[in-house]
């Protein structure tokens, strides 16, 4: 085979294995989906699009925009695959309500609480002066 062949095989297999990994993840949010919060995040980020087109936020507000959605339901991904494997190891090892269980939960979902205010402060800075 030559260089080029060689080349091709290696580009295919590793398009092949992107999108492997697209799939998973995409399969990820899927899981996550199914989750209350999640829901109520997604439904925030819909409203939040919905205001960000109504009042035309250009520039840099749109990034700001597009990263605080991006990272509250980032986080709440994270959010939910933590609290995923604390209930997988409580339930393999028996341990019910382990106090360090629920700490290590409320952990995780205290970053996504932070995360969230300041998404809230940066919509207040963006939406507040539209919106008087």
């Amino acid at each position: 085979m030559n260089d080029r062949g060689v080349a091709g095989t290696r580009i295919r297999a590793w398009a092949v294995r992107l999108a492997r990994s697209f799939r998973f993840a995409a399969r990820g949010i899927w899981i996550a989906r199914s989750g209350a919060n999640f829901r109520i995040q997604l439904v925030s980020a819909g409203v939040v699009v919905f205001l960000t087109v109504a009042y035309g936020i250009t520039g840099s507000h749109l990034g700001l925009v597009v990263v605080c959605v991006t990272a509250v339901l980032a986080a709440e991904l994270a959010n939910t695959a933590v609290e995923r494997i604390c209930d997988l190891i409580a339930q393999l090892h028996g341990i019910g309500l382990d106090p360090r269980i629920r700490d290590i939960k409320d952990l995780a979902a205290g970053s996504v609480l932070v995360v969230a205010l300041g998404a809230l402060v940066n919509g207040i800075i963006v939406f507040g002066p539209r919106l008087t």
